[in-house]
């Protein structure tokens, strides 16, 4: 969503509020979260004289086409883990007024709520060893409340998400029609892209074959999506559960990789550094609750994964690129790219021979 857009929505704010609370006044919206797809909102509100937090957010149906499918799955997951002996908080919607898990306003935006959990935090941006294993270990907990969830009755929220063979053709078919005209100086990236695709072919042999295990997987397990208390930083909650559909926990582990290993941002133009420091904490965690259930391919190819997961990304930011920045959110005319040559950096500084 571009900025001119985001002010229209957060002006109308006080009504897209009053559809899931009832409140005699309405104290405002702050953005919060950096994410690239949906839009995250703090509300405050008084409620019988007392004072009220929420979060709104404004789920991206242009990314998520069927957003009844994803409270779908959301809601049939927060259930199953209130079922389990499971060791964080459940951040599950709340309804709103009519019963129903979404509001759709007057523009076609789709909306929902969920609590607000008082004194915590997202880590963004560079995290340390501890909150490393914090959140891996919490990811490796919601995975094990989850190992004996059908993941086949789960929807997939965006289809084809990780399937890299298809975003492959799709890049592919962008290098062919070369819409904006873009090839000619991107010649460097695109054969940095190419060099890349063994560990694609990898990947996919693996699934075809079915030698990896079906499961739930998170399939957005950056920093930012793990609450941690903000004094005692232990982790708190699991959130972001949009992408929750089948997959397998190899890109779950590896894009805690490619999101809390790097020395930099994603958005920086210099290339970044793998800290290995952070990718033992990550293992460590990751480990302690999934090892016994882990087979014996997952636990042999989760360095694959991380290789697997750097490289869609970086496939995906320059497949984004050369047709013209129509997916993700950019904050300058070269973002993709930028993005694109950080990513594929990273890919080269990790830690697995392919």
């Amino acid at each position: 969503m571009h900025f001119a857009e985001k002010q229209g929505l957060t002006g109308n704010m006080t009504h897209i509020a009053s559809q899931f609370f009832l409140f005699k006044h309405f104290h405002g919206a702050t953005p919060i979260g950096n994410g690239n797809i949906n839009d995250t909102y703090r509300i405050d509100f008084e409620v019988d004289d007392q004072p009220k937090s929420a979060l709104l957010q404004r789920l991206n149906h242009r990314v998520f086409q069927q957003p009844e499918l994803v409270m779908e799955n959301t809601l049939r997951v927060c259930r199953h883990l209130s079922a389990q002996d499971y060791p964080y908080q459940i951040a599950a919607p709340l309804p709103a007024l009519d019963g129903r898990y979404l509001y759709q306003d007057v523009e076609g935006n789709y909306w929902r709520a969920f609590p607000f959990i008082e004194n915590s935090f997202a880590p963004e941006g560079i995290t340390d060893p501890a909150i490393a294993y914090e959140a891996a270990r919490a990811y490796g907990a919601f995975a094990r409340a989850l190992r004996d969830f059908p993941a086949q009755v789960l929807a997939e929220t965006i289809p084809g998400f990780h399937d890299t063979d298809r975003r492959w053709e799709v890049f592919l078919k962008v290098l062919e029609e070369n819409p904006v005209g873009r090839i000619a100086e991107s010649q460097l990236e695109i054969e940095a892209m190419f060099a890349v695709k063994p560990v694609f072919d990898q990947i996919s042999q693996l699934k075809k074959s079915g030698e990896l295990p079906l499961r739930v997987a998170h399939n957005d397990t950056k920093a930012g999506n793990v609450l941690f208390d903000q004094n005692t930083r232990k982790a708190l909650a699991v959130i972001d559960l949009d992408t929750v559909m089948p997959g397998t926990l190899l890109s779950d582990f590896g894009d805690m990789v490619r999101t809390f290993t790097p020395d930099i941002s994603e958005d920086s133009a210099t290339n970044p550094r793998l800290r290995v420091d952070i990718l033992d904490a990550l293992k460590q965690g990751f480990l302690i609750e999934t090892d016994d259930f882990l087979s014996k391919i997952e636990k042999e190819n989760l360095m694959l994964g991380a290789a697997w997961i750097v490289g869609e990304q970086a496939l995906r930011f320059l497949t984004d690129w050369l047709a013209g920045d129509v997916y993700y959110k950019i904050n300058s005319p070269t973002h993709n790219m930028v993005r694109a040559r950080n990513q594929l950096a990273l890919r080269l500084c990790m830690m697995y021979d392919v």
